[in-house]
């Protein structure tokens, strides 16, 4: 079932509040800031993605502790966010809030456990079942998000915006290591990249944990300086360590762009595009994963482009050719693959939408500032 949101009337005290902690005397009049769409709310917060990547840990803390949703929102008020990295599970925690709010997320937060998400409203869908689950959703008159995640034996989590009256389709991600919200909101890659500190970088991460595993099969000898030492029985994975070695900004930016130039530059992508392109892609991961599953059949080169193509990042888990659970197995044998959405029904018309969104962006915002 959907769930959907409550519209409670706003505070002005509150509202004051939220204005004199953000510091900001150039904020839109009420009869103004109604005008502003969610949208270019989330497109100005992604400037501060890394330092709201510490959202998604604070609430699941709070949500955990607090025995209600009115305690839960104190708590959240109260938070100041300090993150440095971003990822794509932790730019969701913000985006989400910004169309739903603190009171809307606490029963995700308090039931959801990362991997199944069953307890906090998430549904699981196979790929077969994609289109219809979308086709009966569509056309709605009220704003539709949805949090939708690859999660057990893979990863990735994005968030999707139906607009309302069959106006389109909008994606919001990140990706660990590799690019921020900010990046794929933005209308141009021009000075995004820096290798160890843009919104656009080497997977460093990736390469510190191939070299600890290298390390660690070959006893100290091998690293991705060092492919020669490798041990044999890991050499055919030799394919996959030089990829990781060699990933270059060249390379970052092509994959970036495969994805970013149809589905990002926060463009509305049509019901024809969504349908037709976006959802078929979908359903493809989804049903090779889920069939494959734990299984040593050979990665399809069909299936890593299809992951670039819609992540703008390659799948870090897998590589051509190399058996489809030679990472996975090692890393998350204890889990079962799943394609897990979780939808939320905005209330209203897009004035009141849009008036919801700005007091959750301003609670996000005075999350940003000095205690």
């Amino acid at each position: 079932m959907p769930r959907i949101m409550s519209l409670r009337p706003w505070c002005a005290a509150a509202t004051a509040l939220a204005l004199a902690a953000c510091g900001n005397s150039n904020e839109p009049s009420p009869q103004a800031s109604e005008l502003v769409s969610c949208h270019e709310r989330i497109r100005v917060l992604s400037a501060h993605d890394r330092q709201l990547a510490s959202r998604a840990d604070h609430k699941s803390q709070a949500a955990r502790e607090a025995p209600d949703a009115e305690r839960f929102v104190t708590a959240m008020r109260a938070s100041r966010e300090d993150g440095t990295a971003f990822a794509c599970g932790l730019t969701r925690a913000w985006v989400t809030e910004v169309f739903e709010g603190l009171e809307r997320q606490y029963p995700e937060y308090r039931h959801d456990d990362g991997i199944d998400g069953s307890r906090a409203g998430y549904t699981v869908v196979h790929g077969d079942e994609l289109a219809g689950f979308f086709q009966a959703r569509a056309g709605r008159d009220a704003t539709t998000v949805y949090h939708v995640r690859h999660t057990g034996t893979e990863d990735h989590v994005f968030t999707v915006e139906q607009l309302p009256a069959g106006s389109g389709y909008r994606i919001y991600q990140s990706y660990v290591s590799a690019y921020s919200l900010k990046a794929w909101l933005s209308e141009s890659t021009s000075g995004l990249f820096e290798a160890d500190t843009g919104e656009l970088m080497i997977w460093r991460g990736l390469q510190s944990a191939v070299n600890s595993q290298l390390a660690r099969v070959s006893g100290g000898a091998a690293s991705l300086d060092n492919l020669d030492a490798v041990p044999a029985g890991f050499a055919f994975a030799r394919p996959y360590y030089e990829y990781v070695r060699d990933y270059d900004e060249a390379a970052v930016l092509a994959n970036f762009e495969r994805a970013w130039t149809r589905y990002g530059q926060g463009r509305v992508l049509s019901a024809e595009t969504f349908f037709g392109d976006y959802l078929l892609k979908l359903a493809r991961l989804e049903t090779y994963f889920r069939q494959n599953d734990h299984l040593g059949t050979a990665f399809p080169e069909e299936i890593w482009s299809t992951w670039i193509e819609l992540y703008a990042s390659p799948n870090p888990l897998h590589f051509p050719e190399l058996p489809n659970n030679f990472v996975t197995d090692l890393l998350l044998a204890d889990r079962d693959y799943r394609l897990e959405v979780l939808e939320v029904v905005l209330p209203g018309d897009a004035q009141a939408v849009s008036a919801a969104c700005a007091e959750n962006a301003r609670v996000l915002e005075a999350s940003l500032q000095e205690p």
